[in-house]
């Protein structure tokens, strides 16, 4: 698999966009525990989560073709196998990585993605121990898919998408170190696509599950997390009309 930076840097502009928004939101967090009439309450204990996560995984990926089948590119890059996943998560911020192809078992296709977000809560319900809010965010990435085969008129899968996403989080205490996180996050937006600006629409939805153990290691915790994603590339040119459907396993550290 060979991802040409160059060629893609008008996607890296969205993700340099939303890497901006980071000190914002820290930004915010810090003023908010500056003012808080809860002044000696630290902020990971407001927010039931750690301020961060690393974790890596693997995610089976399933990329399925559901455009005109008398296209002559029709299907070139559906595939279906697993990927090595990347996430780091902190407050108000979140970024990713994954890679698939011969190194992790999927044959003729190299898979490349890269996202980033900036995600502000809207609590509903604030108690010591649970927690109800409404996330909103702002998301960019950019997806990459080659066959390594060859197809006609050397046509590439290359997209990258700015979404807006509003969803529900639950965040609880299980005991002194043990709490849990689930969040659903629909998502609506539009693909930039291989040589075009805006190619199209961008349909996703992001569920995920997080357990933490604090304090482990000193002040390092360990974590675990399951995640489910489904993206609808909605593209002017029906031969990049795929699904993408993902399930994620991740363990991680918190600190």
């Amino acid at each position: 698999m060979k991802y040409n930076f160059r060629e893609n840097r008008k996607y890296s502009v969205l993700l340099l966009f939303i890497s901006l928004l980071m000190p914002l939101s820290i930004t915010e967090e810090a003023r908010a525990q500056m003012f808080s009439v809860e002044e000696n309450e630290p902020v990971r204990e407001r927010s039931l989560i750690p301020p961060n996560a690393v974790y890596l995984g693997l995610e089976p990926v399933e990329f399925t073709y559901r455009g005109d089948v008398s296209n002559a590119n029709s299907g070139a890059y559906a595939f279906d196998g697993p990927l090595l996943r990347m996430r780091f998560e902190t407050y108000g911020f979140e970024a990713y990585i994954g890679v698939g192809g011969r190194l992790t078992g999927i044959d003729d296709i190299g898979y490349f993605d890269a996202g980033a977000k900036a995600v502000r809560g809207l609590r509903l319900v604030r108690q010591p121990g649970f927690q109800f809010q409404i996330p909103l965010q702002i998301k960019s990435s950019i997806n990459t898919v080659t066959n390594n085969q060859g197809v006609a008129g050397d046509a590439q899968f290359r997209q990258g998408t700015l979404e807006f996403g509003a969803g529900a989080q639950v965040n609880a205490r299980l005991g002194q170190q043990v709490r849990i996180s689930a969040a659903a996050i629909p998502n609506y937006g539009f693909s930039f696509a291989t040589g075009g600006i805006f190619g199209g629409q961008i349909y996703e939805l992001e569920t995920k599950s997080r357990l933490y153990v604090d304090r482990v290691f000193g002040d390092v915790g360990i974590t675990a997390g399951w995640d489910y994603g489904f993206k609808r590339f909605d593209v002017e040119e029906n031969e990049f009309d795929y699904n993408l459907r993902s399930y994620s396993f991740i363990i991680g550290i918190t600190f």
